[in-house]
């Protein structure tokens, strides 16, 4: 069979901020682009349905926020660039660097092939840190996140009986949002610890470079304390319920307290979506202030596969306004590298960039994760889809499994329909706890192929003729 050609210039895998602004700057210089997204419109995350919304329910622009409005220009100048956008898209594979050819395996359509792009970047944004603690499966206990994402793209709101836990930027965010809808939480328990001299300093350093942003966020809290019932200090959080929730308790201030509700939304902040790159086979390293593995990346998006970009907070949680500004210099870089073949110049960061990662440095040593969601007790279970405890990971390290993969074999823990996405980090914590090792010498589990489902029929009848890429039309 001979070697297939290249089928676009430029593979985009993601659309939100960083994606899109890294595809507007591609086809700009003329390059082909195509931009693979599951969604079904173009914003990512934090611009979820944000086209949606301005069209439909203009209303609901004011109470969502400023910077979510600040998405629908971004979206506007996206799909006004001539970049092919596929929405819909599910990416299962990307080959690996042994392999000939540079591919992506997709699932569009109900149907699976391959596209054949000279370039990669990954733009596939961040996913909430795990948060087990005993009963976080039960029915009623959901993530701000989810519960977030419902508020954009169909406006549902709790009930007045909700209880926000966790820490984090977003749980404040999305309590200013329910504020502005009229609804008042049940309680807003902070599960965070209290800010280290390091951390104060730091976010004098963040006021002096963003004010507005800080004193917005000075703002959110202090709503929360004084009109939603915020409290500190929070520690021992339990969801109780036979069949769904019925309750919680949790301890503060030296007391333990039970309140009754139907809704429980937890948070405790987001870290980078790594699943693709690691499958892809490239380097990353672990990040012990925010408890999560990052890629290693050389210049503006350069990644250990020089094929290989990533953008956005799959590289570290930046927020839009980071993501779009590193978008577009991810693009020019990666514009460079297709003419020349040679790993561009490092062009000096903007000072907007460099004032958002001081605000940054502050947000990730504030915001710590919480303790005790990253060691749960025995009887947690931290593996969802297979039922797995945290007393049963011990136990299989007692016997002297040494890591994540080889647990596999003992509990299964990691292989069910999520493929470890809500367990990976636990698990490696939790092993690197009982031998005393650090989580960066445990390591993570080993992603493989296919990292979205697939099945053997779409896989039989995959195309082998080559995709063609077609101009982005109506959307």
């Amino acid at each position: 069979m001979n070697t297939p050609s290249h089928t676009c210039d430029v593979a985009i895998v993601g659309a939100g901020p960083a994606g899109m602004a890294a595809a507007c700057v591609l086809a700009k210089n003329s390059r082909d682009v195509v931009v693979l997204d599951e969604q079904n419109g173009p914003g990512g995350q934090v611009y979820r349905g944000v086209d949606k919304v301005f069209a439909e329910r203009p209303e609901d622009v004011q109470f969502l926020g400023k910077e979510y409005a600040a998405g629908h220009a971004l979206t506007r100048r996206f799909r006004e660039s001539g970049a092919c956008y596929r929405h819909g898209v599910s990416v299962w594979e990307i080959t690996s660097e042994h392999e000939p050819e540079l591919a992506i395996g997709l699932i569009e359509d109900g149907s699976a092939r391959m596209l054949y792009p000279r370039h990669v970047i990954l733009a596939t944004g961040a996913m909430e840190r795990p948060v087990p603690f005993e009963g976080w499966t039960l029915p009623g206990v959901m993530t701000v996140g989810a519960a977030q994402t419902l508020l954009k793209s169909s406006r549902l709101v709790p009930r007045q009986d909700v209880v926000l836990a966790g820490t984090g930027p977003l749980l404040y965010l999305y309590a200013r949002q329910l504020k502005n809808l009229g609804v008042k939480p049940q309680a807003i328990l902070d599960t965070g610890s209290s800010l280290s001299l390091r951390a104060s300093l730091l976010g004098l350093d963040a006021l002096i470079a963003c004010p507005q942003s800080v004193l917005q966020g000075m703002q959110w809290v202090w709503s929360a304390k004084s009109e939603m019932g915020l409290t500190k200090g929070v520690h021992a959080l339990r969801a109780q319920g036979d069949d769904r929730l019925s309750s919680i308790s949790y301890e503060a201030g030296g007391r333990r307290h039970d309140l009754s509700t139907s809704l429980l939304l937890v948070h405790d902040g987001v870290i980078p979506n790594t699943w693709l790159s690691m499958s892809a086979g490239i380097r990353h390293r672990f990040d012990s202030a925010q408890s999560c593995w990052v890629p290693e990346i050389q210049g503006a998006g350069m990644t250990s596969r020089q094929c290989i970009s990533m953008v956005g907070d799959v590289v570290g949680i930046g927020g839009a306004q980071v993501a779009v500004l590193q978008g577009e210099r991810v693009g020019h870089e990666v514009d460079e590298y297709l003419k020349t073949r040679h790993p561009p110049r490092v062009s000096v960061e903007p000072f907007v960039l460099r004032r958002q990662r001081r605000l940054r440095r502050f947000l990730d040593h504030a915001f710590l994760p919480t303790a005790e969601f990253q060691l749960p007790e025995d009887d947690t279970i931290v593996c969802r889809c297979e039922e797995v405890t945290a007393g049963e990971i011990r136990q299989v390290a007692a016997r002297g499994c040494m890591g994540p993969n080889q647990s596999k074999a003992f509990t299964r823990c990691g292989m069910g329909p999520c493929m470890g996405r809500q367990c990976a980090l636990t698990v490696s914590q939790l092993m690197a706890e009982f031998h005393g090792f650090s989580v960066a010498e445990i390591g993570h589990y080993r992603i493989r192929p296919p990292i979205r489902p697939i099945t053997v029929g779409q896989l039989a009848d995959m195309p082998r003729r080559l995709e063609t890429v077609e101009p982005m039309g109506n959307l």
